[in-house]
């Protein structure tokens, strides 16, 4: 055996196919992957793009039919714009004609008030006669002109008659309570001015022991608006002014020789209140 130099071994054409196969085949491989991602990505888009041309499709279509209903929706608010101006000219008659009911209303209130104060211009009402001293066999008229002619100076009270005298129409009360009133109708208006005076003179009237009230006979809605007037009666007699409460309910003061007419009171009693108060003034001014 001898020994020299190895010479290299030479591989053979298969071998290094073999060996470069492999290579080659990965470069080849990775651009086809690629375009077959490309590929589904497109395939992809273009699905979306239906899609979405679907969606737009069904937008569009919703869109007309929105367009269609507003246009049925304006058409009925042009309609409803003419009932609405219909509907306020009406609205704008029915108001004058209440306001116009109303005030008629309101006059025809007044003149039936006025009639039925007229009706009673000859009344007096006669309170605190005691129940029951009517039913003694005196009759209503009789027992009424003897209380007058008991309580008032009347000079000729047989010349007074009267037409008739009954109790409010109520049910009698308890021995206890206040007696009913007594409404008495004269025969002339004159006589029951007379009572009247007579009875304001004299002032606090009793008879048989009682305290009886003459005041004249009217409405319960006359009474109530005369009655806000009683704070200023009082003050007109604080301050010593002359004054008359005229039918229907119009305060009469005078004032420094001058004669006011007030229809409403707390008009009167800031009047009132601007005056100087004669008691205030003889007092003098306090330390």
């Amino acid at each position: 055996n001898t020994k020299g130099p190895v010479s290299p071994v030479k591989a053979s054409p298969t071998k290094m196919a073999a060996e470069n196969l492999p290579a080659c085949a990965s470069s080849e491989s990775g651009p086809g992957a690629e375009m077959a991602k490309l590929v589904e990505l497109m395939q992809g888009m273009a699905e979306d793009v239906a899609t979405i041309r679907s969606d737009i499709a069904e937008i569009r279509g919703g869109l007309d039919s929105l367009n269609t209903r507003v246009g049925v929706v304006e058409t009925k608010l042009g309609r409803l714009d003419g009932v609405k101006e219909d509907h306020e000219a009406r609205i704008s008659i029915l108001e004058e004609n209440l306001a116009h009911q109303t005030r008629l209303t309101g006059e025809m209130w007044d003149k039936i008030q006025d009639l039925e104060n007229r009706s009673r211009r000859n009344n007096i009402r006669v309170l605190g006669i005691p129940e029951g001293i009517e039913g003694n066999g005196v009759s209503g008229p009789a027992l009424l002109l003897t209380v007058l002619r008991d309580c008032l100076p009347l000079e000729s009270a047989g010349a007074i008659e009267v037409e008739r005298a009954h109790r409010t129409l109520r049910p009698r009360p308890p021995p206890d309570q206040r007696p009913r009133p007594i409404i008495v109708r004269l025969l002339r208006f004159q006589d029951r001015e007379r009572i009247l005076r007579l009875a304001r003179e004299v002032g606090e009237l009793r008879w048989r022991g009682r305290r009886v009230m003459i005041f004249p006979d009217m409405s319960r809605e006359l009474a109530a608006q005369r009655k806000l007037f009683t704070l200023v009666r009082h003050r007109c007699m604080e301050l010593g002014l002359r004054y008359a409460l005229q039918y229907p309910a119009t305060l009469r003061v005078t004032i420094d020789g001058k004669q006011c007419r007030f229809k409403d009171p707390e008009e009167a009693i800031q009047e009132l209140n601007c005056l100087p108060d004669p008691m205030r003034e003889e007092e003098g001014p306090r330390p």
